[in-house]
């Protein structure tokens, strides 16, 4: 609300010329997300009896073809792509992150599974690949600095600054076995109050990944209404339609990699959302398996898919 009020105090200069005739903002920019959460280290095809579904590889393919046909694209993650079971590897971990930048993913908030080989491990991997990691309240547990990337990252369509930020829950337990000695997870809430005025005067549309699950998502909308949208992982959530707190979308898709979330957004030129489309994507079998990804698993040693027979 706060954001709304100082933009049309900014605008008044434009809104009324200096005859003293009124003018219209007509400026208005279409954008569109792709948008995902726990995966849990599904990263080959299902092998389902039914039907093949999921896997990294259809991913590529389908954020390729948005690609190709929108003019405006943010692709972002929320976290727990990596998987709990003793028998995943840093080498699936590895080609997770390369597929991740070959897909284009714009940011990507790690959850508390990211973590499983270590702080120095998650860190050295998103920089080989390259992905822009933000976690707003993930510090170094000695100095109190950010330990995997900045606060927030912009993004800029035209004249659509888009901002976003990530943060993980601070009630969130870490498996035993992980080592938290070298950093601290601090209340998400007070790290966004923080945050949020410089933010708010760089950007004039507001994205968070919030893997904090559906429930602690809500009611952090509920508290910082700064948001246009938040994304949500942990535990695997789903949100099959258009959900609102306030004036913040609320996103998710859970499914271990066999849906993908896209929403197509109108935003005007104060950064208000005019018009929205959701959609919960199968990523059926009739999705080819981008080529880009077949090399990369074959490179890797990975079957694409979880049948027993291929």
């Amino acid at each position: 609300m706060k954001r709304l009020i100082a933009a049309f105090f900014i605008l008044l200069p434009v809104l009324f010329s200096c005859s003293g005739e009124r003018e219209t903002e007509t400026v208005s920019t279409n954008l569109s997300v792709v948008f995902s959460s726990d995966l849990l280290g599904k990263i080959r095809s299902c092998g389902c009896s039914a039907e093949d579904m999921g896997g990294i590889g259809r991913r590529a393919t389908y954020i390729e073809s948005v690609r190709n046909s929108v003019s405006n694209l943010l692709v972002l993650d929320a976290g727990d792509v990596f998987s709990l079971d003793l028998s995943y590897s840093k080498t699936e971990a590895e080609l997770t992150f390369t597929s991740f930048g070959i897909m284009g993913v714009d940011a990507f908030t790690p959850g508390e599974i990211e973590f499983i080989f270590g702080m120095p491990y998650l860190r050295d991997l998103s920089l080989t690949a390259g992905l822009d990691v933000i976690a707003a309240n993930v510090v170094d547990a000695r100095s109190g600095e950010l330990i995997l990337g900045p606060a927030y990252t912009i993004k800029e369509f035209g004249r659509l600054r888009v901002g976003i930020t990530g943060v993980i829950d601070d009630m969130i337990r870490f498996p035993g076995y992980i080592d938290t000695s070298s950093f601290k997870v601090l209340p998400p809430e007070a790290v966004l109050e923080k945050i949020l005025p410089e933010l708010g005067k760089k950007a004039d549309f507001l994205i968070l990944l919030s893997h904090m699950g559906l429930e602690r998502s809500r009611a952090l909308a509920g508290k910082i209404d700064d948001f246009d949208l938040i994304i949500v992982g942990h535990g695997k959530p789903v949100i099959k339609k258009k959900e609102q707190v306030g004036s913040t979308y609320l996103l998710a898709t859970g499914g271990e990699g066999q849906y993908i979330g896209r929403i197509d957004l109108a935003i005007s030129g104060s950064g208000e959302i005019t018009y929205a489309k959701l959609g919960i994507i199968p990523l059926r079998e009739k999705i080819a398996i981008h080529e880009e990804i077949r090399d990369l698993f074959a490179n890797y040693g990975v079957p694409l898919t979880e049948k027993k027979h291929e």
